[in-house]
């Protein structure tokens, strides 16, 4: 295992303060926190996002980037995107959505996606319910947590980050199309999925656009940017349609990251740095 080593990075010019970053992780991709845990999906020791090698897990945090697991779950082989529903974590690897109980790390669901090898993030729509992207085939599912089952809720080219509320999608794209999704043409939209799913672009801006949050009237979104130290998090204002990108040090690739609304602290993975980022924002 790597040496974990826990720095304060002074930010004061940027416009942040107390921000953390945590080395020792592999392939970080998506952050939960949940109560007064904060969980990190690690890809593995290299970046192989579809490859079934065995060697992924999950880490357990403090909310405040104390490692108390680094090794929580094992024995998974790519897992990306994570949502929690009671005392359940889902996580989404590779072609199937697994569900582990977070008293006793016991796998407790599965359910393999036919056809698919690149699930990514989830959302959870309530306590029955979960939407799933496949960023390769290009399509969002809408999963029946009861009952094992999945149906397309509707195609979405190299579908990535979700974010689910009151009625709402919020969901990126990666790129413009499976064969190149690392193209910088990836866009932010929003779903009305009581109004037969009617898509709206928010915002002009395009990117390797990866992790969706939301919070208030901003829909926060990273982006990887061009090379390995040019990751961003955007900021579009659903109120005023403005645009602005947050003032930090660029990542190494910014994934799925998490806001803890009561602490208004923004979770970030650097998947390709191998860190995690705890971000205080600006209230």
């Amino acid at each position: 295992m790597k040496k974990i080593a826990l720095s304060l990075i002074a930010t004061a010019i940027l416009g942040f303060s107390n921000t953390i970053t945590i080395d020792g992780f592999s392939s970080p991709e998506s952050m939960i926190v949940n109560k007064s845990d904060l969980y990190v999906t690690n890809v593995g020791k290299e970046l192989k996002p579809t490859v079934k090698d065995g060697d992924g897990f999950i880490s357990k945090l403090s909310l405040d980037g104390s490692i108390k697991d680094m090794h929580f779950i094992d024995g998974l082989n790519a897992p990306k995107g994570v949502g929690i529903v009671g005392n359940t974590l889902y996580i989404a690897d590779i072609d199937t959505l697994k569900g582990f109980d977070l008293e006793t790390k016991k796998e407790v669901f599965s359910l393999v996606f036919e056809g698919v090898n690149f699930l990514n993030d989830i959302t959870v729509k309530d306590s029955n319910t979960l939407f799933v992207g496949a960023s390769d085939v290009g399509a969002i599912y809408e999963v029946n947590i009861s009952n094992k089952s999945y149906e397309k809720l509707m195609d979405f080219t190299t579908a990535n980050g979700l974010f689910y509320e009151d009625g709402i999608l919020y969901a990126a794209k990666l790129g413009s199309n499976p064969k190149s999704m690392f193209d910088g043409k990836g866009k932010l939209y929003k779903i009305d999925l009581e109004n037969k799913n009617k898509l709206i672009r928010l915002g002009s801006f395009e990117g390797v656009l990866d992790g969706v949050y939301k919070l208030g009237d901003k829909v926060y979104v990273s982006d990887w940017g061009n090379s390995k130290k040019t990751g961003i998090v955007r900021v579009y204002d659903l109120k005023t349609k403005k645009e602005s990108i947050l003032k930090l040090e660029a990542f190494m690739g910014s994934a799925d990251f998490w806001i803890d609304e009561k602490t208004n602290k923004l979770y970030l993975p650097q998947m390709i740095g191998g860190k995690i980022t705890i971000i205080d924002l600006e209230k």
